[in-house]
């Protein structure tokens, strides 16, 4: 699985991809969401925050690994990439609540995405090259 992903993040594209997921996912109107299965399930959707919040943390470290010039550079890119992540979720979580019909905003959401974010964050800083996930 590693190996996967760390193909898919050679170039930009499936960081990307992974973006505009995260940013189509969050613009459905709540109409749109389903109340029953997965989505039935308590907090289910703090769950799918820590998980595409930390998807693009890691996403788009492992593409910066790929294009850096010195481990300091991208330890500073790893954090302009948290910021990012963190600001996308606090930004998304106001146009729900102003622009999407039958969402609100939800600090718990933001909590979600900063724990996510910042979780792969320390987690690639500390062991990524030991994990081989940077390789």
């Amino acid at each position: 699985m590693i190996k996967l992903v760390q193909k898919l993040c050679r170039n930009w594209y499936f960081p990307l991809l992974w973006t505009f997921i995260i940013l189509a996912l969050l613009v459905l109107p709540g109409a749109s969401i389903p109340g029953n299965g997965l989505f039935g399930i308590k907090n289910f959707d703090k769950v799918a925050h820590v998980i595409l919040f930390g998807g693009f943390v890691l996403f788009w470290a492992i593409f910066s690994w790929n294009r850096k010039k010195s481990e300091k550079s991208w330890v500073r890119s790893l954090f302009i990439i948290t910021l990012i992540s963190i600001a996308i979720g606090v930004i998304m979580e106001f146009v729900q609540r102003n622009y999407i019909p039958n969402r609100s905003f939800d600090i718990g959401d933001i909590w979600a995405d900063l724990a996510g974010s910042a979780a792969i964050a320390i987690l690639l800083l500390f062991t990524g090259k030991k994990s081989g996930v940077l390789l």
